[in-house]
């Protein structure tokens, strides 16, 4: 009879855990994804994010990316942000600039200012003769 008692509990408790290692009734309402364990299970992607050329309009600050160029940090995009310049001039200062930028000091780049940036998002800025470029992250 005490076999018969204690095999009836343990089954009856086998059942039992806590409410973190149940599922919840929610999660499997609202149809969330689930990460599969298994290595060999496909993988679906979504599209492919187009790479960006030497120079790439930003629709949103009318602003032109001129590629990029290493920084104190590693790489900063080069942006035109004012002026009739192109992409050469701007990367071709901006590769000699950019060892200098972590001295946080204003510099004089081949005729061009250069120094830390007030424009939030863009930590250096170059200008002359009214067209300008920034370095940003």
């Amino acid at each position: 009879m005490v076999t018969a008692v204690v095999g009836f509990c343990g089954f009856a408790l086998a059942g039992c855990g806590s409410e973190a290692e149940a599922p919840s009734s929610s999660s499997a309402a609202s149809g969330a994804a689930t990460v599969s364990e298994n290595p060999s299970a496909s993988v679906i992607g979504g599209p492919k994010p187009a790479s960006p050329t030497t120079s790439v309009a930003d629709e949103a600050t009318g602003q032109t990316e001129c590629g990029k160029t290493p920084g104190p940090d590693g790489a900063l995009r080069i942006l035109i942000l004012a002026g009739d310049l192109t992409c050469d001039s701007a990367e071709q200062i901006a590769e000699e600039y950019g060892p200098m930028i972590a001295t946080g000091q204003p510099q004089t780049v081949s005729g061009w200012d250069c120094g830390p940036s007030e424009t939030p998002g863009v930590l250096a800025t170059c200008s002359k003769d009214g067209a300008e470029f920034g370095l940003a992250p």
